[in-house]
């Protein structure tokens, strides 16, 4: 087991990292066209690992769920970078902490696995989360950045759980590569449709610089996710996945200098209690 939490952990940090950096970038360029230069650096990097160890496996059928997933898991990442235009990257993460509840869920359905007390109070807490991070007044009247963060937190949550199937039947590599693949392509796809509204500054150096460390981090993010979904339970990584936020709220105060009031620091205190009960 511990094997699996060091490799999740990993990934946590690469996703937490590279959450935090999405917003940069947006400045100068569209939500889809960002999405297409991280994906060819990760997808790079994946595929000369494919290409090395030659180990394809699995059916035909195989493959075609693994595509059908990965679009699924696309749509998760093409929300998350349309909630942070409309919102702070801090609040956007922490709704997207949800995504553990459609993780365990989906996890408890499929593969058997059993809810703990310590998982329940967990889920609760990350709901409470919401309300308090989104400080509105009525308390449901959420933002049009929550909502996609909610849709995000649904397609990520649902198939990161997901990713357990195409892993052990075409293997980590061979499935992270057609995630990656798969994300391109959809990103190209979209970006033909929708385009929004143009940047209003001109893409330097240092915005393609940025784009190449957030594909880094994500092809380090995928694979360690990958390999870590085969050693331990689903329903365990989609509540540690909640701790995530935690990362990206730190970077984001010295990165992109936000601050929030106080009931909304509890709302993140809450998602970092739940994680914590993982331990009991």
């Amino acid at each position: 087991m511990l094997p699996g939490i060091i490799y999740q952990l990993v990934s946590m940090f690469s996703f937490g990292t590279g959450n935090v950096l999405w917003k940069l970038p947006q400045r100068s360029l569209r939500v889809f066209n960002i999405i297409s230069l991280r994906t060819l650096v990760s997808l790079t990097l994946i595929g000369g690992i494919m290409l090395y160890l030659n180990q394809f496996q699995g059916s035909l059928s195989d493959w075609f769920w693994a595509v059908i997933i990965s679009v699924f898991s696309f749509l998760g990442l093409a929300f998350y970078n349309l909630s942070i235009k409309y919102s702070t990257v801090s609040q956007s993460i922490t709704t997207t902490s949800i995504s553990a509840l459609f993780g365990v869920l989906t996890s408890v359905l499929l593969y058997d696995e059993s809810i703990s007390w310590n998982l329940i109070l967990s889920m609760i807490l990350i709901v409470l989360s919401l309300f308090l991070l989104e400080d509105k007044k009525p308390m449901f009247k959420w933002s049009k950045g929550t909502f996609f963060a909610l849709l995000a937190a649904f397609f990520w949550g649902t198939t990161f759980a997901l990713f357990k199937i195409p892993v052990q039947s075409i293997g980590e590599i061979n499935f992270s590569f057609v995630l990656e693949l798969t994300v391109l392509l959809s990103a190209f796809i979209f970006g033909r449709f929708f385009k929004g509204a143009k940047p209003k500054e001109n893409p330097t150096m240092k915005t393609y610089l940025i784009i190449g460390l957030i594909g880094i981090l994500g092809f380090i993010g995928v694979v360690s996710y990958n390999i870590a979904v085969i050693l331990i339970d689903v329903s365990v990584l989609s509540i540690m996945g909640a701790f995530t936020p935690i990362i990206s709220i730190v970077l984001s105060h010295f990165i992109l200098k936000e601050r929030f009031k106080t009931i909304q620091y509890l709302g993140m205190s809450a998602t970092f209690i739940a994680v914590l009960l993982l331990l009991i």
